[in-house]
């Protein structure tokens, strides 16, 4: 048989339920220097409320997973230990009072991301722990001129977030964490572990120059050609077609060089047009003028042709008009 007073005690824990206990007992004249690291294995979500004006407060190892969504650092608070619990992220206006916090102690979490301007206000900032994150890059307003030493985790994006705006700070000590123990300059292991990123970036550019050259060099050697091509073999210069179609050929020095050499080195024939000595056909009575009295020489009627040449001049070699006919060979009459 049960209790009588059983069904009234259920009835009060329904209406009444049992609130959670506080992940810590502080009490209100609780000191300016408060340690509770390692009090507590579990806190879900810490009441930030129970501090009262504490300049150094160390929280570590307590399996804290959340901070209250009001939670706020008071100006006064110079020193702040939040390292090895289990925050997946902090109150976006968490520092938003923090003009006063020198050191701020985040590492071994697991912090994803923190948005950019949560470090606005921590003016006074001087050490930064966030390595032990998954973090992959830190806000730019960390980078206070106050800021003297920054820890991050050893990854190629996070230190690749950092690298130039800590190249620019000489007196500012830059390192990332491999694990407890072993921490690197960020340069240095960026240099060694990060290279394959700039390297391919390094060799694709490259790639992208070689074959620009290649390209330059092929279009250089295609013009030569064209321009080999069109100028005829050697010394000599090719002139447009004439109207009935044949290429002209002229060797002279003079067309293609003005020193002593160039027109030695010219081949001393020249290829050029002649007309056929056969006589148009012609009306009754009418004389062509070029058989006329006064031209000389007259083209004469046997299939031998001299041309009067100056001593010096250059023999000349023609082919005739007529494919059918043979080559004609004009020798100078000397």
């Amino acid at each position: 048989m049960g209790h009588p007073a059983s069904p009234l005690l259920l009835l009060l824990l329904l209406l009444h339920p049992a609130t959670s206990s506080p992940c810590f007992e502080v009490p209100a004249d609780a000191p300016a220097e408060l340690d509770l690291a390692n009090r507590s294995h579990h806190c879900t979500e810490l009441d930030w409320s129970i501090f009262q004006r504490q300049r150094r407060l160390l929280l570590s190892r307590n399996g804290i997973q959340a901070l209250s969504p009001s939670s706020r650092v008071a100006p006064e608070l110079e020193e702040l230990d939040l390292s090895h619990n289990r925050l997946r992220e902090l109150p976006a206006a968490f520092l938003g009072h923090a003009r006063g916090l020198r050191r701020l102690q985040l590492q071994h979490n697991q912090l994803h991301a923190l948005h950019d301007g949560f470090f606005a206000n921590t003016s006074a900032l001087q050490s930064l722990q966030l390595e032990g994150n998954p973090l992959a890059a830190v806000p730019s307003s960390a980078f206070h001129a106050s800021l003297r030493s920054l820890a991050v985790p050893c990854r190629c994006d996070t230190v690749g977030s950092i690298l130039t705006r800590c190249a620019r700070a000489p007196r500012l000590q830059c390192h990332c964490c491999l694990d407890h123990r072993v921490f690197l300059n960020v340069t240095d292991f960026h240099a060694q572990q990060c290279w394959h990123g700039v390297g391919l970036v390094a060799g694709m550019a490259g790639a992208a120059v070689g074959v620009a050259v290649v390209l330059a060099v092929a279009a250089v050697l295609c013009y030569r050609r064209r321009k080999v091509a069109t100028a005829g073999v050697g010394w000599a210069k090719r002139e447009p077609s004439m109207a009935h179609g044949q290429t002209r050929y002229i060797s002279r020095g003079s067309e293609m060089g003005t020193s002593e050499a160039a027109a030695a080195a010219a081949p001393d024939y020249e290829n050029v047009f002649v007309s056929p000595c056969a006589a148009p056909a012609a009306a009754q009575g009418w004389t062509p003028a070029w058989q006329e009295e006064r031209y000389s020489p007259q083209v004469p009627v046997d299939d031998d042709y001299f041309l009067d040449v100056a001593p010096g001049e250059q023999p000349i070699y023609a082919n005739t008009q007529n494919p059918n006919d043979d080559n004609i060979y004009i020798v100078p009459n000397q």
